[in-house]
């Protein structure tokens, strides 16, 4: 009997150890297959550069690494990062809490909604851009102007995803938590706020790269530091490698928000794992 259950131990932990490391050939599957058309691409830019497409127009992906090397050897992109990262956060955090307090309060409250709703439109109408000279204007050349514009762009995203999630909720579902005795602040907390979660979520995530956007909008119009004024500066020098290893500084600075975002969703609303309500995978 002891035999038995010794072959039966063995074989579970075998059984164990094989499905453990065949999850993690598919984990390394598919990291494989999502970064084969990027190396594929960078092959077909490095074998091109030169041969189709004239380098001094494209560059080449050596020249773009070895760029990058130098300029963080040199210590001369430092103060660039530094500048834009600062405008990147806090034009982010204003424009996602100024987007979630307005669109909560005017989800809950059927009359502010149809007082401010029109003037929001009109203003969500204008392109944001054209408001760069104004707020350089207004705030100077300094970082103000660009955390000014990376606001803006980023509350109106954020602000219709929780509108549109508050308004979601059914009422049923309201006037049956009131009938159970909620009050006020446990009806906000239990039920429009998970109800708005993932609209919250879907409005912070697809406005990192608008952040982005309107940060260097503002530093190539008027700006002192920055990665959009050394873009704009190495363009104006005919440096293309400088130009896409400013751009690659940015895709990292979106890749990074992008990861700290998905971290928080998996942690906000990880009870869909359990509700069934995630994403279907085929």
């Amino acid at each position: 009997m002891n035999e038995q259950n010794a072959i039966d131990d063995v074989a579970y932990r075998s059984s164990t150890a094989s499905n453990r490391l065949t999850a993690i050939g598919s984990k390394a599957l598919q990291v494989v297959v999502k970064l084969l058309p990027g190396i594929a691409l960078l092959i077909f830019w490095q074998w091109a550069s030169g041969r189709l497409i004239k380098e001094i127009y494209v560059s080449k992906p050596t020249a773009v690494i070895a760029r990058l090397c130098e300029l963080f050897a040199s210590g001369e992109i430092y103060p660039h990062l530094w500048t834009t990262g600062q405008e990147l956060v806090l034009g982010y955090v204003i424009g996602v809490a100024g987007g979630v307090f307005a669109g909560y309060a005017l989800g809950r409250s059927p009359r502010l909604a149809r007082i401010f709703e029109p003037y929001v439109m009109a203003f969500y109408g204008i392109p944001k851009i054209a408001l760069a000279p104004l707020f350089i204007i207004w705030f100077g050349i300094g970082i103000g102007s660009k955390v000014a514009l990376a606001s803006i762009m980023v509350f109106f995203l954020v602000f219709y995803n929780v509108f549109a999630g508050v308004r979601s909720v059914d009422r049923e579902l309201v006037n049956l938590t009131l009938v159970m005795g909620a009050n006020q602040r446990q009806l906000t907390y239990h039920v429009f706020l998970p109800a708005a979660a993932p609209f919250v979520m879907l409005g912070m995530r697809l406005a990192i790269p608008y952040s982005v956007i309107g940060v260097i909008v503002g530093e190539f119009t008027s700006s002192i530091q920055g990665l959009g004024l050394f873009i704009h500066e190495a363009s104006s020098t005919y440096d293309p490698a400088g130009v896409f290893a400013g751009i690659v500084i940015l895709l990292g600075f979106v890749t990074i928000a992008n990861l700290i975002a998905g971290a928080i969703e998996r942690r906000l609303l990880r009870w869909r794992r359990f509700s069934g309500s995630g994403p279907i995978d085929a």
